[in-house]
């Protein structure tokens, strides 16, 4: 007869074996659940053994999948350094990968002439926030992390007549109103036109060198990757410029080159240009589903930062824009949008006229449900102002004029945010104040379950320069109550105080945040089978913390391994528990005393599952991997305990057992 366990029915079978009334087959019923058990085999019931391993954190990087630092294609370049070699298309410090046509188009990555290509998976230092002018980036923190995340932007500029392909032809545009150089008659933009095979084939290039290294790929499109549409005058010292959008990149603006946002592909002429080309991306999407952590919604204005065109500004726009993604992308993947782009879709969608004003009103998104697949980007992460440039706010005006007055307050977004329990990705901003001071910027990522930071692009020695220790981690932080209190600097607001973790005491801040980002799991405690029958059950009833700001967010399967302690054959078998239920505490108290925070690792797996096992001494593993991983031993989580990973396995040692006839 089939047996089925629950952990409460097997707390009881424990409990009668420790007393000695378990001596027979028998069947019991535990309320309201069934449990049978009548197989000779099944008379005994080993005990659980507390496991000899360090249930201590180790305080070192941790490159987990789908969280953490990633290693950005962002660089500064001063005026004076731009020539053909530095900056052959113009001053930009974004390299996203220039998707080309065919094997004759020019491909961009910034200053890394000749251009690099493959994950970008490498041990690099925090940058320092030093522009480092004619020379290329240098680290300077001391604080290094290897990434798990690649970072896979695509400018798709070649594929729009309204993308500029330089900032010289972006100029000539500005000064004479011309899609095309008035001397040489060479276009100033790219061709609205379906992707390539070529450009496809490109994009399935590059992620497949993710899928050979050992990472995950962030990914973005946009049809201004490298911002050329948008003029920045800082980067242009000697002309007399206002900040401000030259013209919006998309195929779906009608201008004199691009005259209809349609698409006239047979059979497709019910989309436009945008939702053709994500149409386009959907078999790449699910053909690399293992490998991406999150699909950036980007698309609409200059950098795909979704803000300044007359599109990034469309409610309508955004219903279109991220429906063609939840539709294109698989459900396993988050999607990142703003604040604004989120409440547009959201209302359009359900009928609801949810402003800034009431987004912490908004419900906590059922699992499963699309409005869960949303996270968010911060282009201007703990920049500063009350709106982090503007990141924050991103769509309250848009918002304002189609559902009526709507009051921004960053802490009814940072509100939102946090019941989302999503990826919160961020461009290191780090200004001088209380959000990015720490512990302020301590505090606020708890809220935000900040996720992954750009480890070039930010001023991450404010960081470093912070000890973390017992005094300067408790200290008092009152933050601002509103807009006005930010410029004055004379504070009203909530007054908080960050909880001081001893693991790290001494360590810079930089450390902290580093290992912090995302989730953080810790084995707590580990009770297993003391022996197990060939023909029996394998029990584990443990405990594990997550010590991170957010959650693992990304579905995972979790399997067991049993590895004899001689030899290397092993036998592995999945299990129905889900990390996803492996919380961090709301308060953001991730002390190893706070047990509260530990959550529950139980599990009882049959020995058949694992096929035919041998009589012997084994090691047990846990394996948490994406359920399409297609390699052995990469992109598994491990555990931030000593002494505990096992790296040809991609597993963690969580104890051991006696296998007997």
């Amino acid at each position: 007869m089939k047996k089925v366990f629950r952990v409460n029915e097997i707390r009881l079978i424990v409990g009668l074996a420790l007393t000695g009334l378990l001596c027979v087959a028998y069947a019991v019923k535990a309320p309201g659940n069934d449990i049978v058990l009548n197989d000779a085999d099944d008379q005994e019931v080993a005990p659980l053994v507390l496991q000899a391993l360090d249930y201590t954190e180790n305080p070192v990087d941790i490159p987990n999948p789908d969280r953490g630092a990633y290693r950005g294609r962002w660089q500064n370049i001063s005026p004076n350094s731009v020539n053909e070699t530095n900056s052959p298309f113009g001053i930009t410090p974004e390299v996203d990968h220039r998707v080309p046509v065919d094997a004759n188009s020019v491909l961009y990555h910034g200053r890394q002439v000749p251009p690099v290509e493959g994950d970008d998976i490498e041990e690099t230092q925090f940058y320092n926030g030093v522009n480092q002018n004619a020379n290329p980036y240098v680290d300077g923190t001391g604080v290094s992390a290897l990434p798990s995340i690649s970072f896979m932007c695509f400018d798709l500029c070649n594929f729009s007549s309204n993308a500029f392909l330089s900032a010289k032809d972006a100029f000539g545009y500005k000064d004479d109103g011309l899609f095309a150089d008035p001397g040489t008659g060479a276009t100033r933009t790219g061709k609205t036109q379906p992707l390539t095979s070529f450009a496809l084939n490109y994009m399935r290039g590059l992620l497949q060198k993710v899928r050979d290294g050992n990472g995950v790929a962030f990914v973005k499109f946009s049809y201004d990757g490298n911002g050329f549409n948008y003029i920045e005058p800082h980067k242009y010292p000697n002309l007399n410029l206002t900040e401000g959008l030259i013209q919006g990149p998309e195929p779906t603006f009608v201008t004199d080159n691009n005259p209809s946002e349609m698409c006239n592909v047979p059979g497709s002429e019910d989309k436009n240009w945008i939702q053709y080309h994500i149409w386009q991306l959907k078999p790449i999407f699910n053909e690399f589903e293992d490998i991406i952590m999150c699909v950036k919604t980007g698309m609409l204005g200059p950098w795909g930062e979704q803000h300044s065109s007359a599109e990034a500004q469309s409610v309508n726009a955004y219903k279109m824009l991220l429906d063609a993604y939840l539709d294109a992308v698989p459900s396993s993947r988050a999607l990142l949008t703003h604040a604004g782009g989120f409440l547009a879709w959201y209302n359009e969608t359900y009928g609801t006229t949810y402003t800034f004003t009431k987004i912490d009103a908004m419900p906590v998104p059922p699992k499963g449900s699309p409005e869960a697949r949303f996270g968010f980007f911060n282009d201007s992460y703990a920049a500063g102002s009350w709106t982090d440039n503007g990141s924050l706010s991103e769509g309250d005006a848009m918002i304002n004029r189609k559902y009526g007055f709507s009051t921004y307050d960053r802490y009814r977004v940072i509100t939102w945010l946090n019941k989302q329990n999503k990826i919160c990705q961020g461009e290191g901003g780090i200004g001088d104040n209380v959000f990015g001071n720490m512990p302020g910027a301590i505090i606020e990522a708890q809220q935000l379950r900040t996720t992954a930071l750009n480890m070039r692009h930010g001023s991450y020695s404010r960081w470093n320069n912070f000890i973390y220790n017992y005094t300067n981690v408790t200290r008092p932080v009152q933050f601002p109550a509103s807009e006005d209190e930010v410029v004055g600097r004379a504070f009203t607001g909530e007054i908080k105080t960050a909880i001081f973790d001893p693991v790290y005491d001494g360590r810079t801040g930089l450390e902290y945040f580093r290992d912090r980002m995302g989730y953080r799991l810790v084995l707590r405690e580990a009770k297993a089978s003391e022996w197990v029958k060939q023909n029996g059950t394998l029990r584990f009833e443990g405990k594990i913390q997550n010590v991170g700001f957010g959650n693992v967010v990304n579905r995972k399967n979790v399997s067991v391994i049993l590895k004899p302690k001689t030899g290397s054959d092993f036998y592995i078998s999945l299990t129905g528990l889900d990390p996803g239920d492996w919380l961090t505490d709301e308060s953001g108290n991730g002390r190893p005393d706070n047990e509260a925070s530990w959550r529950d690792l139980n599990f009882s797996v049959k020995m058949s599952a694992f096929g035919s096992v041998p009589d012997g001494d084994y090691d047990i593993y846990m394996k948490i991997n994406d359920p399409k991983e297609q390699s052995a031993n990469k992109r598994c989580i491990q555990f931030a305990n000593h002494d505990i990973w096992n790296t040809s396995l991609g597993a963690n040692l969580i104890g051991s057992t006696k296998v007997t006839p």
